[in-house]
Parts: structure tokens; C-alpha cells; sequence
């Protein structure tokens, strides 16, 4: 799957298997990209945890609008294993099959309201066109109640996921399938 070897869970010690039994304990498994972080940079990969935390506790984003915004930009980004991974959270929530097939096309479907849409859309919008985006654009955001901060936040994020995803392609060697 990835061309160093990765400390499993099952072969993890000390610190290592304190931070995977966090992760199962978030996520209900440690996906093997968490684990070849967490082998190459510990103290990194307990930091993305606490930000991700963060995440899923945003006081004005919807936690389950992330896994929609990972996957449109892995399937832009053409990033095997962040589709693979995705695909499956979202097919585990029952999303429908054709919204996650079609992402690209089916962004503006996902089954949230007017408000979460338009920030979803807003910070697709500045990374795929950044010299597009506008303060009007903010100030549609402003007038659905989001700030600056809520805007920066999931902006950050997928700025964050894109590199990530980026590093997990360069050590990841296998095509997945859901």
C-alpha cells in the first residue's frame, strides 16, 4: 500500500498506541494513511488530530459536510486513496450513490441547507478560482450569519486537506475501490 512501512495498531507501543486507541475510539478504525503519519511524525500527527477534533466541533459548520468537501477535491485532484476513503464515510452515511459518483457535478445536491451549501460552495470557489472570489462573496457569507473566522476555518481546512492528500499520493503506491 505505501512504499515505507507503517507501525500498524496492532504493533503499536507507548504513546503510539495511546494516540491509535484515540483514533479508533473518533472514527471506529485508524485508516493506514493515520498510520503512516503517525509512524513518520507523532507529534505532527497529534496535531492534526486536535485541529480535526476542532473541525468536528465547529460551532457553525456542520461536521458531516466535511467528507463532501474532502471528496470533491479528491476526485479533482485525482487522488486514489482520499476517494477511496471518502467514498466509503460517505456511503456509510448513506449518502446517495449518485451524489458521490458525480461530486463534481452533484456538489450543489448534498443534502444540507442554503447556509452550509453556500460555504461549501464559497471556499470551493476560492480554491478553484481564487482571483474570482470577492468580498461580495464574503458578504453573502455575512448575511447567513458566518464570519470571517467560520470562512477561514473550512477554507484552512480543505487548504490542509489538498496538501495532505498531496503527501498520501506521493507515499502511496496502490489503487483502491470501494
Amino acid at each position: 500500500m505505501f512504499i515505507i512501512p507503517r507501525t500498524k495498531k496492532e504493533d503499536a507501543t507507548g504513546e503510539l498506541k495511546l494516540l491509535y486507541k484515540i483514533i479508533e475510539r473518533s472514527l471506529g478504525f485508524v485508516p493506514p494513511h493515520f498510520e503512516l503519519f503517525a509512524t513518520i511524525d507523532i507529534d505532527g500527527m497529534k496535531k492534526f488530530m486536535e485541529y480535526n477534533q476542532k473541525m468536528m466541533i465547529h460551532k457553525n459548520i456542520d461536521k458531516n459536510l466535511l467528507p463532501f468537501l474532502r471528496l470533491y477535491i479528491a476526485q479533482k485532484e485525482c487522488r486514489t486513496y482520499c476517494v477511496w476513503l471518502n467514498t466509503k464515510f460517505l456511503t456509510q452515511m448513506n449518502v446517495d450513490k449518485n451524489i458521490i459518483e458525480n461530486i463534481q457535478t452533484q456538489i450543489e445536491n448534498i443534502p444540507f441547507d442554503k447556509r452550509q451549501k453556500t460555504l461549501l460552495l464559497k471556499v470551493l470557489k476560492a480554491i478553484d478560482t481564487p482571483n474570482d472570489f470577492s468580498k461580495d462573496d464574503l458578504d453573502e457569507l455575512y448575511a447567513l450569519n458566518f464570519s470571517n473566522k467560520d470562512f477561514f476555518d473550512l477554507l484552512r481546512y480543505a487548504s490542509d486537506f489538498i496538501s495532505n492528500s498531496k503527501i498520501i499520493e506521493v507515499y502511496c503506491k496502490k489503487t483502491f475501490s470501494v
